[in-house]
């Protein structure tokens, strides 16, 4: 008896003197519950400061695993109030075992006040049920640049696996697309806690300590949503995109991508017959195409071609050839978009009419891997780092690149595909719009900015736009003003391809194109003869130069039919509405 009476005694002694300090601290943190306390998710706002994207307040039910006693009766009594399945909400309980059993996880998200109620009034003898104030995204302007801000997801378990250590916890709102998932890290904020004491019931007796939590940073945008909400509305056509620029900045002023989708669809969650009927649309309105869609440039390219040219000196613009509507080469016809031909033609006339044959002659004299190197010079080919996720970088289709892929040499077929901008030549609208940009500001290929400020949540501006040059085209200033004068005369001369898109007051610059999308079967007098889908692209790029403020910008309307037809128009309106005057309208009208 006094051999075990000791053995107790030194193992009390022990416990209180030596682990006592250990046991307090462990008894402690068993009465100490720590909630997590959701930042609020950054704003974004337009170039006004107009909020395209807020957070408004919502409440998430959650359940915290080593609280939970009667897991079936909290399945029971909460299922039907939030329109829960009991077998999914046993699922979601049964996956709480993923966090920390003193950590909230949560089950249904958004839920209503009146549903607060209900759960509140009869989950009163239930523990580790938690409701608790999480923000939920709005998007006021609805659709509008719907591509460019991207939508919020549950994180899924593979990004939860690289973000973990980073703060990130199952059931957690993170970007899936667009800004909100490019400015992730900024727009997120810093997760806050409160240690709340608890007894051994498990109810609440008071907080022991709390740490705010951080708000995320503002995206303040390049772009102005009356701008934005005026060429959506002008794009009427059922696909296509539209970008406007500054050119000497490279800030986006307006990017459409037609069609779009209602942004607060996904907001709180989308809902599988929505999600279902979105990604069954054969016009894929969830690809932002103005990033994503490539497209033949069509005689948009003619810019590139004639830079070549003008840069290997290859020939002086007073050269010209002799246009029949036709030109014969290895056996194979080329037309020209104007079956009786130009007749002899020097190369400005060429351009402002977008005379084909004489762009083959060009083409064939210059080889097909100096226009691709012209191409590469204008930033086709690479994407151009505007800051949203998942760009394209087209494709510029060299000899070496045609060995490689397809084993078969370069022929001159191809060549003369190339110099009016067909073949496997594809290229995006921003690529385009850049490209158009260039010829603008004197040979300045610039990065384009989606993003001009972020700003912390204290006022601290973290980042601020300034205009990036990736590079200098390789054109002297005679070569530039050549050009220039050349894509005036398109809109400002009789004969011009683009003069629908002519402005009284304004000197309008640009280049029509009309990218074919199959090799036409047969000569066909009317587009409208064709299926909507063989009908070719209608593209036009233009920009201003000669005003306080300039612009340039493209237009592709999908399977539109005529640049000059279609395409121009659109430009014209952007371009009135850009500068406040009136549209004068379609001059053949």
């Amino acid at each position: 008896m006094i051999a075990v009476v000791a053995i107790l005694a030194a193992r009390l002694w022990h416990l209180q003197l030596i682990q006592g300090e250990a046991y307090v601290d462990m008894s402690r943190s068993n009465r100490m519950k720590l909630i997590r306390l959701t930042p609020s998710r950054g704003r974004i706002l337009d170039a006004a400061g107009r909020v395209l994207a807020d957070n408004s307040p919502g409440f998430t039910l959650g359940v915290v695993r080593g609280e939970l006693s009667n897991p079936q009766a909290v399945i029971d009594t909460c299922a039907p109030i939030v329109g829960v399945p009991p077998e999914r909400m046993r699922r979601l309980i049964d996956q709480s075992r993923s966090v920390a059993r003193f950590l909230t996880y949560p089950i249904k998200k958004n839920v209503t006040l009146e549903e607060v109620s209900l759960i509140r009034a009869q989950t009163t003898d239930l523990k580790g049920v938690t409701l608790e104030v999480s923000p939920r995204r709005v998007h006021p302007f609805g659709q509008s640049l719907c591509h460019v801000l991207g939508t919020l997801g549950e994180i899924s378990p593979e990004e939860l696996s690289r973000s973990a250590q980073i703060g990130y916890r199952g059931g957690d709102l993170i970007g899936k697309s667009g800004l909100e998932k490019e400015y992730e890290p900024y727009l997120r904020g810093v997760d806050g806690w409160e240690r709340i004491e608890i007894d051994a019931m498990g109810n609440q007796l008071g907080s022991r300590g709390r740490k705010p939590p951080e708000q995320g940073a503002d995206l303040v945008l390049t772009t102005d949503v009356q701008l934005q909400q005026f060429v959506e509305d002008v794009f009427v056509h059922e696909a296509g995109s539209v970008v406007a620029v500054d050119p000497d900045t490279g800030r986006i002023l307006a990017l459409v991508s037609n069609p779009g989708f209602d942004l607060n669809l996904f907001s709180p969650a989308i809902s599988q017959r929505q999600w279902k009927s979105l990604n069954s649309d054969p016009l894929n309105p969830l690809e932002n195409r103005a990033i994503r869609g490539l497209y033949s440039p069509g005689s948009a390219f003619k810019i590139v071609t004639t830079s070549a040219a003008l840069a290997e000196r290859s020939i002086k613009p007073d050269q010209t050839f002799t246009c029949k509507g036709e030109l014969e080469l290895k056996g194979q016809s080329f037309r020209c978009w104007n079956p009786y031909g130009h007749g002899k033609i020097a190369l400005r006339r060429a351009i402002i009419e977008s005379c084909d044959i004489y762009f083959y002659e060009l083409g064939l004299k210059l080889g097909g891997d100096v226009i691709a190197r012209s191409a590469s010079l204008f930033g086709l080919g690479k994407p151009t780092g505007l800051g949203l996720p998942d760009e394209l970088p087209g494709l510029i289709p060299t000899s070496a690149w045609k060995l490689r892929t397809h084993a078969e040499p370069w022929k001159d077929g191809e060549t003369v595909n190339l110099s009016i901008g067909q073949g496997y030549l594809v290229a995006t609208p921003v690529q385009m719009a850049m490209m158009t940009a260039a010829i603008a500001n004197g040979g300045k290929l610039l990065k384009p900015a989606i993003v001009q400020q972020i700003r912390a949540a204290d006022g601290r501006i973290v980042f601020d736009h300034a205009p990036v040059l990736r590079w200098k085209v390789p054109l002297d200033d005679a070569d530039l003003t050549f050009l220039r004068n050349a894509m005036l005369g398109v809109v400002s001369e009789g004969r011009g391809t683009g003069k629908r898109c002519r402005i009284r007051g304004i000197q309008v610059a640009g280049k029509t194109g009309t990218s074919q999308v199959i090799r036409q079967r047969q000569k066909l007098t009317d587009e409208a003869e064709m299926p909507y889908h063989e009908r070719p692209h209608a593209i036009f790029v233009a920009f201003v130069d000669s005003m306080p403020k300039k612009i340039a910008l493209v237009v592709v309307v999908e399977h539109g039919g005529s640049g000059g037809k279609v395409a121009a128009p659109i430009a014209r309106k952007i371009i009135c509405k850009y500068y406040g005057v009136p549209d004068p309208g379609d001059p053949e009208e």
